[in-house]
C-alpha cells in the first residue's frame, strides 16, 4: 500500500456549508470507488498508487468538510481499449497497462455530500449523493447510484456512465458518450452530438433534449410537463408517454418519433426532418 501525498492548501472545490460536506477528485487515472457513510465526514478508506509510475495521489483536506484528490494529467497520447470489461491504457504509443497497474482510492462519503469528479480514464462506483458532478474522458466507465438532487455530467468519446436516478440532469454528451439514467424525476435537459447515446427508462417534469451528429435518445414512460426537442444531422429521438405540450424542431435528416400522448405545439420540420406521431408521419396540422 503506497503512502498518501498531503497539501496543506488546495484550490477551491465546492465548499461546504454549515453540515454540508463536500469531495472533489481531479485528473484521476484508475479506479474510483465512493462508499456510504452513515457519518457525516468524508474519510479516505484506502488508496493504492499502483505500479504505473503515473505519479503520486495528492489529498488536500481544506477543512472539516471539504477534502479534494488530485491525480496527475494524464500525457496528450493515452491510447485505451477494453477488452472483455478489463481496462488497459498507453501513453505516448507506450506499452499496455492493465488498469490494475494504476492507482485505486476508496473513500467514505454520507448521503448529503456534494461529489465532483473528474475521471479520465479508469473505472468508478459512486453511492447516493445529493449533487453529483461528472467529467468523464472517453477511457471512462461510471456507475452511480441515486442522485437526490442535481447531476452535471460531461462525456467523451466512449466514456460510459449510468446512474439509478436523479432529481435533475444536465447533461452534456456533444463529444460523445454512452449514458443511461434509470429515472428522472422533475427535470432532463441534453446536449447530444457525435456518436453519444441517451437512454432513461422513467422522465416526469420536463425534458430538453439538443441532438445533433449521428446521436440517438431512448425516452420511455416519460410524464412531461413540456418536451423541447431540437434535432441536427442524422440523430434520433424516441419518446414514449404523454406530455402536455411539446416544442419540436427536426431538421437535416434527423428523425423525431413520439408515441403515447404527447401534445403537438410548435412543430418545424426543414429540409429532410421528419416527425413520427404514434406511428404515422406528420406532415402537418
Amino acid at each position: 500500500m503506497a503512502s498518501l501525498s498531503m497539501a496543506a492548501h488546495a484550490s477551491e472545490p465546492p465548499k461546504g456549508t454549515g453540515d454540508k460536506v463536500g469531495l472533489q477528485i481531479d485528473d484521476f487515472i484508475g479506479t474510483v470507488r465512493i462508499v456510504r457513510s452513515d457519518v457525516n465526514s468524508i474519510n479516505v478508506v484506502t488508496v493504492n498508487e499502483g505500479a504505473s509510475g503515473i505519479g503520486p495521489v495528492v489529498v488536500e483536506e481544506t477543512g472539516s468538510s471539504v477534502l479534494r484528490v488530485r491525480g496527475m494529467p494524464a500525457p496528450l497520447a493515452m491510447n485505451c481499449v477494453r477488452l472483455n470489461g478489463a481496462l488497459s491504457i498507453s501513453f505516448d504509443d507506450g506499452p499496455a497497462q492493465p488498469i490494475t497497474d494504476f492507482p485505486t482510492i476508496v473513500i467514505s462519503v454520507p448521503p448529503s455530500a456534494d461529489v465532483k469528479l473528474m475521471l479520465r480514464a479508469g473505472d468508478a462506483e459512486v453511492s447516493e449523493t445529493e449533487n453529483l458532478e461528472i467529467l468523464a474522458g472517453g477511457c471512462a466507465n461510471i456507475v452511480a447510484e441515486r442522485v437526490t438532487n442535481t447531476l452535471r455530467l460531461t462525456t467523451t468519446g466512449a466514456a460510459r456512465f449510468s446512474v439509478d436516478q436523479a432529481r435533475r440532469a444536465d447533461i452534456d454528451a456533444s463529444n460523445g458518450g454512452q449514458i443511461r439514467i434509470s429515472n428522472v424525476d422533475r427535470l432532463l435537459s441534453a446536449c447530444l452530438g457525435h456518436a453519444s447515446k441517451l437512454n432513461s427508462d422513467k422522465v416526469t417534469g420536463d425534458a430538453r433534449m439538443y441532438m445533433s451528429g449521428t446521436s440517438r435518445a431512448t425516452l420511455s414512460q416519460v410524464d412531461l410537463n413540456e418536451l423541447t426537442a431540437e434535432l441536427d444531422g442524422t440523430s434520433s429521438l424516441d419518446v414514449t408517454g404523454t406530455a402536455s405540450t411539446s416544442r419540436i424542431a427536426v431538421g437535416a435528416a434527423a428523425r423525431a418519433h413520439v408515441t403515447g400522448g404527447v401534445k403537438l405545439g410548435d412543430v418545424s420540420l426543414t429540409r429532410a426532418g421528419r416527425l413520427v406521431v404514434d406511428g404515422k408521419r406528420w406532415k402537418g396540422p
